[in-house]
């Protein structure tokens, strides 16, 4: 395809290789976050930390699937405490759309460089 040619394949640990993009200054449009959810906290945090353009989406897949999870699951917990930690995050907005386990999609309200949102 002629896409192919933009596509990397990495593997290793998310937040090593969120690490390894971000001390190369890499910036990403859209950055859409499906692993595991005990870490969903630590890779929201690196991609707002420069990986997430001031424009640009992130995307959080299963972001509901604490409802899913027996209460003792620590999974469940991880993803109760994410949800809180976007919603209490004053620098974004964002939705949820409730289809299937649900995806949060957030965007800056206002940009790292004192840019206004769209």
């Amino acid at each position: 395809s002629f896409v192919g040619r933009k596509i990397k394949v990495v593997v290793g640990t998310a937040v090593e290789e969120m690490k390894k993009l971000a001390d190369v200054a890499e910036t990403f449009d859209i950055i859409f976050i499906d692993a595991e959810k005990e870490g969903y906290i630590a890779y929201y945090d690196l991609a707002m930390g420069g990986l997430l353009k001031d424009d640009g989406i992130m995307m959080v897949d299963n972001s509901l699937c604490a409802l899913l999870y027996d209460k003792n699951d620590i999974r469940s917990q991880r993803l109760h405490e994410f949800n809180q930690h976007v919603k209490n995050d004053k620098r974004v907005e964002q939705v949820v759309l409730t289809m299937r386990e649900g995806v949060t999609i957030v965007r800056r309200v206002t940009g790292r460089h004192g840019l206004t949102g769209c």
